[in-house]
């Protein structure tokens, strides 16, 4: 089919468009249009339609038929990676008699993008305006988003220092015409040294992003809006994620922690930095990437000024409505001094907890709950033994795995993740035996180097036989703990018990009660120390 270009500035195809009978025969009801800076959506019952506005913005170019039809194209196929029900494919716009319609009779004008409507509520910004996006939520978006990108296309290019100088450099460039009334020159110019000192100053750790394979075709819109949480099987949340940048292969590929950075910064910029610093150590666990802490403020910087560009675009667009140009002002001058706020200092000094103990304690339980409550991650020396093993979490090592040597390289390892999250200013808790005093060394002495806290928590249980019953259960499921009950007594003979010999503060935690009681001692505990990790604020 041939098309022909569509008449004017849209609005008459708009005018059609919001008709019913566009639709098909027998469509009644209101027909709802929502305008973005790149689209006109239709809903239109239980379906959405999507027409790209014939623009150039710079970043796309949607000024001819072709370039809109291909869009549309693209946009179907990169989105039913994520959200593979949702989008139902691309159908004709035409010109009938009665006037432009998606159904009927008469040349191609456009193309469309026809999806399955998700329900509002369920977004999760709208759960997060209701109060009800929580952090089990967002664990399962973070656990979703990992396996996804593992799963995309690597795409190393698009992660050099070099084409992320010029993200940074054509961000600023667009936002010239805002300077004085979206954003100040003082705010700009730190913003700017901020991010492109970060590319320069500590160039390597982008390249060692790229060489650890974390460049990736991914989704490259990651925000609040995007994101749905439907009811799943067993009661689980199902994420879906709609809405990825079709039109820029630049923008979609990019560094998993740009990616994000984004949804995190949307969290921030909405009051809850403790919800972004969860979200931000799910998926740190969940990817097993916890280097993704050396970049990510560059990241939450970055994706703070391009969020407030769009808003300063559509604010400024005049088809946009008075109410909504209001809005989008408030939020550009929101995320322009939110960028600049990423790269000040962090407030609260960083600190490292070692969970240990004996196996069948109940430390790894322990230091996951406490994860949870103080939003920081978890870096278990199981999963990181399997990990440089090759092995998926819940697949046996094997017997060579737990000898002297490749012992001491798995606490050399998680001593070394453990660094890259103190650099960034931020808490991390590392769950292992620490059977020896010199792995219980290893990790006060990172912990001081990166200039923070240590305190070493024992998770100790009374009973042998309660802790020979908690090995036993392991044989009948899957478990990331390779420990079973006819290891138990060999460990207890080569465990050195904590004493007067061992490094920095510690605390001992009964264990043997329900795992709400040892978390909240522990917490009452570190508090005392005073150990008290808040969610990660930024200083302005």
């Amino acid at each position: 089919m041939r098309a022909v270009t569509a008449a004017g500035d849209g609005s008459e195809l708009v005018r059609d468009l919001l008709r019913p009978e566009a639709y098909g025969e027998g469509r009644f009801g209101l027909v709802e249009l929502r305008t973005t800076h790149a689209s006109w959506v239709f809903l239109v019952g239980d379906d959405v339609w999507k027409v790209k506005r014939p623009v150039n913005l710079g970043f796309l170019d949607f000024r001819t038929p072709e370039a809109r039809r291909q869009a549309c194209e693209d946009e179907v196929r990169l989105n039913r990676r994520l959200a593979p029900d949702v989008y139902l494919g691309v159908e004709p716009v035409r010109k009938t008699s009665s006037g432009y319609a998606i159904r009927g009779d008469g040349p191609v004008v456009d193309w469309t993008v026809h999806m399955r409507r998700l329900p509002d509520d369920r977004s999760a910004q709208a759960l997060l305006e209701r109060g009800e996006l929580d952090t089990s939520a967002l664990a399962a978006v973070a656990e979703r988003l990992a396996s996804f990108f593992a799963e995309c296309r690597p795409a190393p290019l698009f992660g050099a220092p070099t084409v992320l100088c010029l993200n940074v450099t054509e961000n600023f460039a667009a936002l010239a015409p805002f300077v004085a009334d979206l954003i100040d020159q003082e705010t700009l110019d730190e913003v700017e040294v901020f991010q492109m000192s970060q590319l320069t100053q500590q160039a390597e750790r982008f390249v060692a992003r790229r060489a650890g394979n974390r460049i990736r075709e991914g989704h490259g819109d990651l925000r609040l809006e995007h994101v749905y949480l439907l009811a799943g099987p067993h009661g689980k949340r199902r994420p879906i994620v709609i809405d990825c940048v079709e039109f820029n292969e630049r923008f979609r590929c990019g560094d998993t922690a740009s990616e994000v950075a984004f949804l995190a910064m949307e969290l921030e910029a909405a009051g809850r930095p403790d919800l972004a610093a969860g979200f931000l150590a799910r998926f740190a666990e969940a990817s097993n990437d916890f280097g993704l802490y050396g970049v990510v403020d560059f990241y939450l910087s970055y994706r703070a000024c391009v969020r407030g560009k769009v808003a300063a675009f559509v604010a400024a667009d005049p088809a946009t409505p008075t109410e909504v140009r209001v809005r989008k002002r408030s939020e550009a001058r929101r995320d322009f001094d939110l960028a600049r706020s990423f790269g000040g200092k962090p407030v609260d000094r960083p600190f490292l907890i070692a969970v240990g103990g004996l196996i069948g304690s109940g430390k790894s339980t322990l230091a996951l709950a406490l994860g949870r409550e103080l939003a920081v991650p978890v870096i278990s020396s199981d999963r990181t033994r399997k990990w440089m093993a090759g092995l998926a979490p819940t697949t046996r090592a094997a017997a060579g795995s737990y000898d002297r040597e490749e012992k001491d390289r798995t606490y050399a390892e998680i001593v070394r993740r453990a660094a890259e999250v103190l650099d960034s200013g931020r808490g991390v808790i590392l769950d292992a035996s620490f059977s020896s005093r010199e792995w219980r060394w290893a990790a006060a002495k990172g912990a001081r180097a990166a200039g923070a806290d240590f305190v070493f928590i024992e998770a100790g249980c009374s009973s042998v036989e309660l802790l020979r019953l908690r090995l036993a259960r392991r044989r009948y499921g899957e478990s990331v703990s390779d420990a079973r009950d006819d290891l138990l007594d060999d460990f207890l003979r080569q465990y050195a018990p904590l004493g007067p010999s061992d490094p920095g503060k510690r605390i001992s935690i009964d264990t043997s009660g329900t795992p709400a009681t040892a978390l909240e001692e522990a917490l009452r505990r570190l508090g005392s120390l005073g150990i008290i990790p808040a969610a990660e604020r930024r200083a302005s």
